[in-house]
């Protein structure tokens, strides 16, 4: 990205002489530092060059985030397959496993049905809260996010604040 305090427009010298936009944010300080009052002209292209300048930082924020958003969306595909396959797969099996668990527990170890059943299900609530914690810590070490447009969104920001405060006053 180019440096922000160097960014000017395409349109050339204002009518006033000096770059439309630039590093000089209000157009017309050295106007100012002399006691002359800035003309309209220098004003409305000060203004003009301001605007195009925060329009090129949002289109360049959007294709920052746009790539960040392409590079999360590879990142995570392989590990979505896999978690949808998986899914599918037990909830298709889940209920006809969890019932032969049980008809098993109360043919062999004699245990009434409804004592089966809440042992079977109770497991297997225990297994799938391991499941999901383990899911969870993986996610957390990826690095997901917009770390770097969060970054430039900041630095964005605060360079529009200082160009915003300090336009219109003259230079010591």
């Amino acid at each position: 990205m180019a440096d922000q305090a160097a960014v000017t427009t395409r349109n050339g010298p204002s009518a006033t002489g000096s770059p439309a936009g630039g590093s000089n944010p209000s157009g017309d300080l050295a106007q100012a530092a002399t006691g002359r009052e800035p003309t309209a002209t220098g004003v409305v292209s000060s203004v003009a060059g301001f605007g195009e300048n925060l329009l090129n930082l949002a289109e360049l924020q959007v294709q920052l985030s746009a790539t960040e958003l392409r590079k999360n969306v590879e990142a995570a595909k392989f590990g979505g397959t896999v978690v949808l396959a998986a899914a599918a797969l037990l909830v298709a099996s889940l209920p006809v496993t969890l019932i032969g668990i049980a008809e098993l527990m109360i043919s062999e170890l004699g245990l009434k049905r409804g004592y089966a059943f809440l042992i079977v299900a109770g497991a297997s609530l225990a297994i799938a809260a391991g499941c999901v914690a383990t899911a969870g810590l993986w996610l957390r070490r990826k690095r997901l996010g917009f770390p770097l447009s969060r970054e430039e969104l900041a630095r964005n920001l605060n360079w529009m604040r200082t160009v915003l405060q300090y336009s219109g006053r003259p230079s010591r």
